[in-house]
């Protein structure tokens, strides 16, 4: 088979391409602000509640914990113009849209991660290495066990508002929380073996939550990159998409297939082979009918280009 020089007199192929408009729907905008607004205060009130504790528990893993969520604090108010930034609609100037700001934001989130986390670990080690430790109180415990159970609870929540709305800042966001919710529990069993004697383990708690939350920023850091460089569509998305487009039996041939990923949207770069009888007329009856069929079955489809070349079989 091949394609075919000529269509109906015209030299040639005929492409047809339209962009997408993103589709939101305004309570999902909602749902996604409210998440990011509530992320803020929790943040806000951990970095607070943990300070507080360490200072009265007598923790230095639970001072260093405040210091990381005074971190994400900032972090996180980045995102949060980031996330609003990026829901505007496209313009003229940016006919895509603002989806790439959610990996330049969860960029600096992750950056952010792994700053604070060399800066906490170089702490703790100075500390160790000068003798500087003791036993705090059991209020230090108790402490880092509320601050673990709010951070999984809102793992559990970011996660599924990222997951439901394809929001790379959110996940980023539901991760840290993870992050922080081990951290804790490493917290907790430092500073529960400090109190049976073991005088060094609340810094050795505070270096083993440096190296989670490295792992979480280089893990968040990593996507981001892959974000920015246009990395394809995972396969379950073009898998989809090549569904909807063989329900359409004008279509003989799938040429090129290439999606990638824009915020919380996916562009799609189609170029098929099509019946060299077919009209133009036809052509764009095509074209609408596939891009809207996409929308409807493929969730979080932005931009749908579509090229139509002859082809024969």
């Amino acid at each position: 088979g091949g394609v075919l020089a000529g269509w109906n007199g015209v030299v040639g192929f005929v492409s047809v391409k339209r962009g997408g408009e993103v589709r939101r729907k305004p309570e999902c905008v909602h749902c996604v602000l409210k998440a990011v607004n509530l992320d803020l205060m929790v943040v806000a009130g951990q970095a607070l509640f943990t300070g507080a504790m360490g200072f009265l528990g007598g923790s230095v893993a639970l001072h260093a914990f405040a210091l990381q969520f005074m971190g994400d604090l900032l972090a996180k108010s980045v995102s949060f113009v980031g996330v609003r930034a990026s829901l505007r609609p496209p313009t003229e100037a940016y006919p895509y849209g603002y989806g790439k700001i959610q990996f330049l934001t969860s960029l600096f989130i992750g950056l952010a991660l792994l700053a604070g986390a060399v800066s906490f670990m170089s702490y703790n080690v100075i500390h160790l290495h000068e003798g500087l430790v003791g036993a705090p109180s059991p209020l230090a415990i108790v402490s880092a066990m509320i601050t673990g159970a709010v951070c999984e609870l809102m793992y559990r929540y970011m996660s599924c508002v990222g997951r439901e709305n394809n929001n790379l800042v959110i996940t980023a966001a539901a991760w840290d929380n993870r992050s922080d919710a081990l951290s804790a529990l490493v917290i907790v069993l430092g500073i529960g073996a400090a109190n049976l004697g073991v005088a060094w383990a609340d810094h050795l708690a505070a270096l083993a939550v440096s190296v989670l939350v490295i792992r979480a920023g280089t893990r968040i850091v990593s996507d981001a990159v892959r974000g920015l460089l246009d990395e394809s569509a995972p396969g379950h998305v073009l898998k989809d998409v090549g569904e909807v487009v063989d329900t359409f039996p004008e279509v003989l041939k799938k040429m090129d297939f290439r999606g990638r990923r824009l915020g919380d949207t996916w562009e799609l770069d189609l170029r098929l082979g099509v019946d060299e009888k077919l009209s133009v007329t036809r052509l764009h009856q095509l074209e609408t009918e596939l891009i809207q069929r996409i929308y409807q079955h493929v969730p979080h489809m932005g931009h749908v280009h579509c090229s139509f070349v002859p082809y024969c079989e």
